[in-house]
């Protein structure tokens, strides 16, 4: 196993909430459908918002980055088979991936402090400046300003490792 593959399956339980499980999964069309209020099929960012909240562990802001991440034909708007494809991944390094992708909002190909301290701020516990700036430190190995994959996999596994 090489290390990008050990990094992303250690990080594997801290991406696991961000993906669904499959029961969740199994309830999300009805969620979906009850969400999509004007029966159109797509969900737009305030209905998104709803369906999010009824997600365990999830909030609000979320559905903005998955908006963003899901909506492949850019009507700002997203179908059943966008939200499910967006959360059913098996390989456990397909969810870190998921999750890099999904917080690289202006989809550069990589992490900028501001994207990490604005996924920081939608945990359960906010973080001062003070340690967004020590995590950003520790994270940001080679000190360019940005996280790739293989800086977000060690931040993900000190996190996990920490909890």
């Amino acid at each position: 196993m090489g290390s990008q593959e050990k990094a992303a399956s250690e990080a594997t339980l801290h991406s696991e909430k961000m993906a669904a499980t499959k029961e969740q999964l199994e309830g999300m069309r009805d969620t979906f459908r009850e969400a999509d209020k004007d029966k159109s099929g797509k969900l737009n960012l305030r209905e998104l918002e709803k369906l999010v909240l009824a997600m365990s562990g999830m909030k609000k802001e979320f559905a903005e980055m998955i908006l963003k991440h899901a909506d492949h034909d850019r009507d700002m708007m997203i179908n059943y088979e966008e939200l499910v494809n967006m959360f059913a991944y098996d390989d456990p390094e397909d969810k870190v991936k998921a999750m890099y992708r999904m917080y690289d909002t202006d989809k550069d190909g990589s992490i900028s402090k501001r994207e990490l301290a604005k996924l920081m701020s939608m945990g359960e516990s906010q973080i001062g400046s003070g340690m967004m700036s020590l995590v950003w430190s520790m994270a940001d190995e080679d000190g360019d300003g940005r996280l790739d994959y293989d800086e977000f996999c060690k931040l993900l596994n000190k996190y996990k490792m920490n909890k």
